[in-house]
């Protein structure tokens, strides 16, 4: 199929990065499996056009395939030429396979006048196999929690979303000289892993919704910080015998293993990592530490440190054309 699209019509596409804050089912004991916490930030983003036409410029070889596959699935032969303005790092724990597959898929939906559901461009590129919150934040934005997968989920559920508080960053501790685990030996990872205790299980599931969800809600930093550990700490447990640790990179975990010493408590590790954060209650105090660790850490160029807020917002989609 050929679409009639407006020659000088063009889709543009922002969308964020994600914390990938932690499972709250890894026992394999329930019809239900995984479920997860995450938040959209904006110290990452990933921002790209497209038009119908010829390719103007080498493509990404993810980008790439993720066009392919969609071009497939939307039986369409028509060319797009895509320009990638910003990209999320890849292999960070940040989600960065989604939101390029989310944003352009979105744009090509856009372009050729079909329905943008986040849920269903994501199937097409079999994102969302274990955790829902990519596609969530997405689509709205905040703090989320997804339902995981039963029998029949094609896409984890969105159970909850709520706004993060504005006053609330994150200092992100980056590790650039390793990647996270990802691709198949993730795959194998989760088949080896040996799954959580039920009564482990519970005890989060419970903290979510008695202290976590609530805490959020009533801006109760310390209430949030310490549900928050605890929820890393149960899928450090986890993950350990994978990533030789609770955290993926020796670096980031003697860092946060300083910070947990000094009193802060909603530390942890998005996804595989290696990137690790640390919850603070203002922009200020995240600042103030963001300073000390470039200091200190100044000859160790490998690592990063990134402040950054909550995105309270969706991703952006602009359709424009041009009048001559």
């Amino acid at each position: 199929m050929n679409a009639v699209i407006p020659a000088e019509r063009t889709v543009s596409v922002t969308t964020y990065g994600r914390l990938h804050l932690g499972f709250f089912n890894l026992s394999q004991q329930a019809q239900r499996q995984f479920g997860s916490v995450g938040v959209a930030i904006d110290a990452f983003q990933t921002s790209l056009s497209l038009s119908s036409g010829l390719q103007q410029l080498p493509l990404d070889p993810l980008a790439a395939s993720i066009l392919q596959r969609h071009l497939a699935a939307s039986d369409t032969q028509t060319a797009f030429n895509v320009s990638i303005e910003q990209a999320i790092p890849r292999h960070g724990g940040l989600g960065s396979g989604t939101q390029m597959a989310l944003a352009l898929g979105a744009a090509m939906n856009s372009l050729l006048n079909k329905p943008v559901s986040a849920s269903d461009i994501a199937a097409i590129h079999q994102r969302g196999a274990r955790s829902g919150i990519g596609i969530a934040t997405f689509e709205h934005g905040g703090l989320v929690v997804d339902g995981g997968r039963g029998t029949h989920t094609v896409v984890p559920p969105m159970l909850a979303r709520h706004a993060f508080p504005a006053d609330w960053h994150f200092l992100l501790i980056i590790d650039n000289s390793r990647a996270g685990l990802h691709g198949q030996g993730e795959k194998t990872a989760f088949k080896q892993l040996a799954p959580q205790s039920v009564a482990a299980t519970q005890t989060v599931q419970q903290q979510l919704l008695s202290q976590g969800l609530p805490a959020l809600i009533e801006h109760d930093f310390a209430g949030f910080s310490q549900f928050l550990g605890d929820l890393q700490a149960y899928n450090a447990e986890y993950f350990a015998p994978a990533q030789g640790g609770p955290y993926a990179s020796k670096a980031v975990a003697n860092i946060l293993h300083t910070l947990k010493q000094q009193g802060y408590m909603g530390i942890g590790q998005t996804s595989w990592g290696p990137t690790g954060f640390v919850l603070l209650p203002s922009r200020t105090e995240a600042v103030a530490i963001q300073m000390q660790l470039l200091k200190q850490y100044a000859g160790q160029t490998a690592l990063g440190f990134v402040v950054t807020a909550a995105v309270n917002q969706p991703a952006t989609i602009k359709i424009e054309d041009v009048v001559n």
